[in-house]
């Protein structure tokens, strides 16, 4: 019996770590909703489960180094494609398999007013809470 509860505990923690990640923010440009230093949990998800004004976490194009940014979502395939964005892009409705994320902080962003479009591909993971190491202890936030 004490194999089995130790197997399913085990298989438990493996599918949790596939599914959950804690990630910390470096800068602020999502600020004031994320602020440098902030610790986050996230949770890798379908493209199909994206909604507009989700914070997300995705693949950073190389050539601005790092691995990640956190961005909001302003728009998903089908949808106009936002009036700060339109000067970048060509087309008047984002396409099948792109996404146009924002910084809650432009000053010194880089996102789509910048980039374009993000492929749905490189989204890596939504957020789901803030971790915050205060002094009364770790307190949990609701992010989006």
């Amino acid at each position: 019996m004490l194999f089995v509860v130790s197997c399913a505990s085990a298989l438990l923690i493996v599918r949790l770590r596939a599914t959950y990640s804690v990630i910390r923010v470096d800068g602020d440009s999502m600020a004031p909703t994320l602020t440098d230093g902030d610790r986050l949990l996230v949770r890798r998800v379908a493209a199909s489960a994206l909604r507009c004004g989700q914070i997300v976490v995705v693949r950073a194009p190389q050539f601005v180094g790092g691995t990640f940014l956190i961005k909001r979502i302003a728009g998903l395939p089908g949808d106009p494609v936002p009036l700060s964005v339109a000067p970048v892009v060509a087309e008047g409705r984002i396409p099948v398999g792109n996404v146009v994320l924002l910084s809650d902080n432009s000053e010194g962003s880089f996102d789509s007013r910048d980039h374009g479009y993000f492929s749905l591909a490189d989204v890596h993971a939504i957020t789901r809470r803030r971790l915050s190491l205060g002094s009364a202890g770790l307190s949990v936030k609701e992010t989006a």
